[in-house]
């Protein structure tokens, strides 16, 4: 094997362990990502790993909780504009490969719309950190635990059989605790590491960016909401 080859695969192990381990010992896996440069191809693959592990839960599951998690990311506006629906272009639920790539994709343009909806409230409040930097932390804080949803997936397979009306509701339920509970806990210990920060504005520019995803989504699917509510 030679020096290239060797010196990739530890790359990519080290790359792994710190993706399972920043679960159970964030603070850890956060200095040691902080005390470098921002690797962006280490980003995206964490991304992609993370995207790769939320789809493949969805499918196993199946049911109403495929077809719902595909339903909201196919008619969110942003997927909306930036695929083939443009032009007419629909995919039906049982076109499974296509399906999967689509949800994969969909989930990779999230991170980036997060982002940069991230970076520009930071800019709002006048806080200098990279666009580059806001991408690691969203990809840190919110994808890595993408192992979770797979998790909450293989136990809403069981309770599939159990709690059929429900199940589905169950992994949203997870879903938002990600988002709004857990990630702006790895957010702060992100912030901890890097200078000139303020961690208000910070964590302010985070659930704000988060509201206008939930706003969005909302008008989209006032309708169903509302039937929902009644």
């Amino acid at each position: 094997m030679s020096n290239e080859s060797k010196l990739l695969d530890e790359g990519i192990s080290d790359l792994l362990k710190k993706y399972f381990k920043i679960v159970y010992r964030p603070r850890e896996v956060i200095g040691d990502i902080t005390a470098k440069p921002v690797n962006l191809i280490e980003t995206f693959i964490i991304v992609l790993i993370s995207s790769v592990l939320l789809v493949s839960g969805v499918f196993i599951v199946g049911g109403s909780l495929y077809t719902t998690f595909h339903d909201y990311a196919f008619t969110y506006p942003l997927e909306i504009l930036t695929s083939g629906q443009l032009f007419g272009f629909y995919l039906p639920y049982d076109y499974y490969l296509l399906v999967f790539l689509t949800d994969i994709i969909f989930s990779i343009k999230a991170w980036l719309f997060l982002s940069v909806l991230l970076f520009i409230f930071l800019r709002v409040f006048k806080q200098e950190i990279s666009i580059k930097r806001t991408a690691q932390i969203i990809a840190w804080s919110i994808f890595s635990f993408a192992i979770v949803m797979f998790g909450a997936s293989l136990v809403c397979l069981g309770l599939k059989y159990i709690l059929p009306a429900i199940y589905h509701y169950i992994y949203f339920g997870v879903l938002g605790t990600v988002f709004i509970v857990i990630a702006p806990i790895v957010v702060y210990q992100f912030l901890e590491q890097l200078k000139d920060v303020s961690v208000y504005n910070t964590i302010r520019s985070y659930y704000l960016s988060l509201f206008v995803v939930f706003m969005i989504f909302t008008f989209n699917h006032a309708t169903k909401i509302m039937n929902l509510i009644w």
